[in-house]
């Protein structure tokens, strides 16, 4: 009986848990220069690391992009990020959660690593968690300042761009 109710419980546990392969999705930075506000650097490929049991607070893992994936509205602008980046000798960026607290409402501060240009340093995301039968959509912001990874703004001239990188996720996930 002991063995059969433990049988139970491990086959519903494996029901709610496990790996949440990246289905679809928009990761975007913001940035800008003086007169130039639409610094936009986007990408839709991310591979998924991370592993959820029933609840959002269990999230676990990391997301990680590929830094040429990443392009914008300007292919000469592209290169110039590519060339500040470094992307030949750091080519991905990745975020790992560790910790996920609770908010409420289902809001939720990922708190986590982000390595970027060889630089891994404490990076927390603000956003929604949400699970829909075996789908989980993560919705969530952060910032960060290149100067902080090793990278400087580019120069434009006599323009520098902005050193903080407004970041947003929207993952489409499933398990």
């Amino acid at each position: 009986m002991i063995a059969k109710l433990s049988l139970a419980v491990l086959l519903a546990a494996s029901v709610y848990a496990g790996n949440l392969t990246f289905e679809s999705g928009l990761i975007k930075a913001h940035t800008e220069v003086f007169g130039d506000s639409t610094i936009d650097p986007w990408t839709k490929k991310a591979t998924s690391h991370l592993v959820m049991d029933d609840a959002p607070a269990t999230l676990h893992g990391s997301v990680e992009i590929g830094m040429l994936s990443l392009m914008s509205d300007n292919k000469k602008r592209d290169e110039h990020m590519q060339e500040a980046v470094e992307s030949a000798l750091f080519p991905k960026a990745v975020f790992e959660i560790k910790d996920v607290v609770v908010k409420g409402d289902g809001n939720y501060t990922l708190k986590g690593m982000m390595t970027l240009h060889g630089v891994t340093k404490a990076m927390n995301f603000e956003g929604n968690i949400a699970q829909e039968g075996n789908k989980v959509h993560i919705k969530a912001t952060g910032s960060l300042k290149m100067s902080d990874y090793g990278i400087k703004p580019i120069k434009l001239m006599f323009l520098t761009v902005r050193d903080q990188v407004d970041v947003n996720v929207d993952l489409s996930l499933k398990r």
